[in-house]
């Protein structure tokens, strides 16, 4: 099981030795697991262990907090994953601005060799590090042969021609290409949060929701109907998802709903996490409620035609 360490003070000693993957690693997307599963593997060949080294918190929260990505992976849901790819440690640095002032060598030599014991450290090919990222691939093939560690740059992930990068799955989700999304993520997009107080109109036009607050600044899937799985106490739900502000009775806000399809259940305060399949079609403004509700029903039958056909997740079928 691997075992977590929440801040550098938290490294109870320093490591003998280790090989480190080193990113932010937002979305554990296919380049992330290439990245993390070829640290494991030198790792296990070299008979030491092997350590995820990673932050708190997006850089660019602290740096450009008004420019700051969503984030595509919770911490907890980021944490699980990289414990399927077999990681022994995972450090989670707290990125503040004692961390940011650090410059390279710092960096190099009290983090990375002094406390993390790196002998192989695995990176992708735009990794940048310390104060004004001043740091490189470069400086850090430099440094190793100074500082007793190999590097190993691991090139980027294509899918369908196209590379795989966290900011070009923001893109997809944010376009509502749930599907390409998934692609490139290796599972579908999940969206994790709360059920808050709603109107209550589904309720009133035969299709009850939940509406959804995320539990983080997560990327919302673009405006649209989709197909998803819900998560809820272990129980796997089919469900019909509306994400805009409901322009057919005059919404003003923009919410993230959830119909579920097979069951009735009160939901507020409870913890759903979203799985998105398929986008359906976007947001319309139709005439007539009564238009509505005629699409919102040819909407759950057409979830259900999909989901029908996968019945397992891509996470559960791996």
């Amino acid at each position: 099981m691997m075992e977590v360490w929440r801040g550098l003070g938290a490294v109870r000693s320093p490591f003998a030795e280790s090989t480190v993957a080193i990113g932010v690693f937002d979305g554990i997307h296919l380049g992330h697991q290439e990245l993390i599963a070829e640290a494991v593997k030198d790792a296990r060949d070299s008979g030491r262990p092997s350590v995820v080294f990673t932050f708190d918190r997006h850089p660019a929260e602290l740096i450009s907090p008004f420019h700051a990505p969503p984030c595509i992976t919770p911490p907890q849901r980021r944490e699980a994953l990289i414990g399927r790819l077999g990681a022994d440690h995972l450090v989670v640095a707290r990125f503040d601005d004692r961390f940011r002032s650090l410059s390279p060598e710092p960096f190099l030599r009290f983090v990375l060799v002094g406390v993390l014991g790196c002998r192989s450290v695995f990176v992708g090919p735009d990794f940048r590090f310390g104060r004004d990222h001043a740091g490189n691939t470069q400086y850090l093939v430099e440094a190793g042969s100074r500082l007793g560690f190999i590097t190993h740059v691991i090139p980027p992930v294509l899918v369908d021609g196209e590379r795989v990068s966290s900011t070009r799955i923001r893109e997809l989700i944010q376009e509502g290409s749930v599907e390409r999304a998934a692609t490139f993520l290796g599972r579908p997009y999940v969206l994790e949060g709360s059920v808050v107080a709603g109107d209550g109109l589904g309720r009133t036009l035969g299709f009850p929701t939940a509406n959804i607050q995320p539990c983080c600044r997560q990327v919302i899937p673009g405006d649209g109907v989709y197909a998803v799985w819900t998560l809820w106490h272990g129980e796997r739900l089919r469900g019909a998802c509306s994400v805009g502000d409901r322009p057919t009775v005059g919404g003003l806000d923009r919410r993230i709903e959830v119909h579920l399809l097979d069951r009735t259940a009160d939901l507020y305060g409870e913890r759903l996490e979203v799985e998105f399949v398929a986008r359906l079609r976007g947001q319309q403004r139709f005439p007539r409620v009564e238009d509505l509700v005629a699409q919102m029903q040819k909407d759950v039958e057409a979830v259900r035609r999909i989901l029908n056909g996968r019945s397992r997740t891509w996470e559960q079928g791996s």
